[in-house]
């Protein structure tokens, strides 16, 4: 009896799973039979590797040859299997030393004549491969572009199966391509696009600052959604692990996404969107919008116009920041680490903030609003009432000037909050708040008033001072000011929330 085993992998959700390919060949009746909860296409994988051997002038032997695929009790789908069964096939023949191939993970599908075809979605079984202290990777040609400048481990590209006896004997040819130079494209939108605006633009720097999640409010071409389009050029670069964890995450999904892209993801959802495209799920359970969305931001336009069951699901993630799906006794779990930033009209409307203009009644607005929970708006660190201001004297600043100062300012951030095991004010919990914000004694007065006054809850004080913090940080003070509480409270519409949640929050 013969006997190799090699490692592969598969993607379940957004992560890797690594599979162990097991051949045996032994004396008896010629037969090939695979095991191991296989798909059809996976199952059709003896076909291709008996063929692909043909090939290259080692055709399988007639004995009994078995396959097992383990974990047995997972379902094992696509063809990525192809390779690293033919490869474990050569090792059973003596054709190239089995003891290698221990710390080797190989993926990829064969065509008939030996040709191997990229597997795709290799990175999140690289990631796990890593971790459990595997850094060499057989892979196709064609899926090394999209995984070069990984540290730690080393990418052997493959074009045919001959090349892995080549391999072995030393005589394989040096395969590294030119590589091409990710270029972002150019923006078309800029922030020095709008006119006046000031208050807004200012809530929109300190919501991204802080990681504060925005709700704007306001009628009909008051500026509320042109803001938003442009957040993406004021957003500070992915660090490399953020990267890969999101570049993981599409390649998993099968959307297209450069491994050198920097940029934080923006996912901007239709409306019309099921719960299930939103939150993630599925018989084989897939990643949705918002873990999308990961470690960068969501937006929902139109936010009022989304169904009741999608704004509910939202309230778990933005509190724990991951989403658990249980499908036939697995639980899948999915990262969910985003910023959300919301625009809505205040009535059916659109025209209540403005004298005179609105056409609906009280009991229309309640509807209206109706949808927009106390516990979900309470999600929202920054409520504010969008209206048209006049175009200021000097011109308006660039994307570029506010993203230089955004980058800089969440620098410093990082720096106050070393120790506490955040990166934003935004994530700070209430012990840690009243530690770092260290309030004077007029600070305290000012968040007691306005809380004896219904303006704020004894809840939404911590919230107000997380972001007097993000405020103060911008303006270059050490210790938040009542000019940066009272700032806070402009940016935590009170009255609009009133009249949804009834509670003052």
């Amino acid at each position: 009896m013969m006997y190799q085993e090699v490692i592969s992998g598969i993607v379940r959700g957004v992560a890797g799973q690594l599979i162990h390919v097991e051949v045996e060949i032994r004396n008896g009746l010629p037969y090939f039979t695979m095991v191991g909860c296989l798909s059809k296409e996976a199952a059709e994988a003896k076909e291709r590797v008996a063929s692909a051997l043909r090939s290259i002038g080692h055709p399988l032997p007639s004995m009994k040859l078995t396959v097992n695929l383990s974990p047995a009790n997972i379902k094992k789908k696509g063809t990525a299997f192809d390779f690293p069964i033919a490869v474990a096939f050569l090792a059973c023949l003596g054709l190239i030393p089995g003891s290698e191939l221990d710390k080797i993970c190989i993926l990829g599908e064969l065509a008939l004549n030996g040709k191997i075809h990229g597997a795709g979605c290799c990175l999140p079984i690289i990631l796990e491969a890593r971790k459990r202290g595997i850094h060499r990777f057989f892979l196709a040609a064609e899926d090394q572009n999209s995984l070069e400048d990984m540290d730690g481990i080393q990418i052997i590209p493959m074009e045919h199966l001959s090349d892995v006896l080549d391999y072995f004997h030393g005589t394989m040819k040096n395969r590294t391509g030119l590589r091409k130079e990710w270029v972002p494209e150019e923006e078309s939108e800029d922030f020095s696009d709008i006119r006046g605006q000031q208050h807004l633009k200012r809530a929109v720097e300190a919501a991204i600052t802080g990681r504060h999640h925005l709700l704007l409010v306001g009628s009909p071409g008051s500026g509320k959604t042109m803001a938003v389009k442009r957040i993406p050029t004021i957003l500070p670069p992915l660090t490399d692990s953020q990267r890969l964890e999101v570049q993981s995450i599409y390649d998993a999904a099968g959307i297209s996404r450069n491994i050198a892209d920097w940029r934080c993801p923006v996912r901007m959802p239709h409306s019309s969107i099921p719960k299930g495209a939103l939150i993630g799920g599925g018989q084989e359970p897939k990643a949705g919008e918002i873990t999308l969305a990961h470690h960068g931001i969501l937006v929902m336009d139109e936010l009022m116009e989304f169904r009741q069951e999608c704004l509910e699901a939202l309230r778990q993630p933005l509190e724990e920041k991951r989403i658990q799906v249980n499908r036939l006794g697995w639980n899948y779990v999915f990262p969910a680490d985003f910023q959300m930033i919301g625009t809505m009209n205040p009535c059916p409307c659109g025209f209540a903030l403005e004298d005179g203009r609105c056409r609906c009644s009280q009991l229309k607005k309640r509807q209206y609003l109706r949808k927009l929970s106390g516990p979900l708006l309470d999600r929202f660190d920054m409520v504010l009432t969008v209206k048209e201001e006049k175009e200021p004297a000097r011109p308006p600043e660039t994307s570029k000037e506010i993203r230089s100062r955004v980058i800089n300012n969440i620098q410093l951030e990082k720096e106050r909050l070393a120790g506490t095991g955040c990166s934003f004010f935004s994530e700070l919990k209430a012990e840690d708040v009243m530690r770092l914000c260290r309030p004077s004694a007029e600070v305290r007065k000012l968040l007691e008033t306005a809380a004896d006054m219904k303006k704020i809850s004894r809840r939404g004080i911590h919230k107000i001072l997380k972001l007097s913090m993000t405020l103060s940080l911008m303006d270059g003070e050490d210790n938040i000011c009542p000019v940066h509480v009272l700032e806070a409270m402009t940016f935590r519409n009170t009255g609009f929330v009133e009249e949804v949640a009834g509670d003052g929050r």
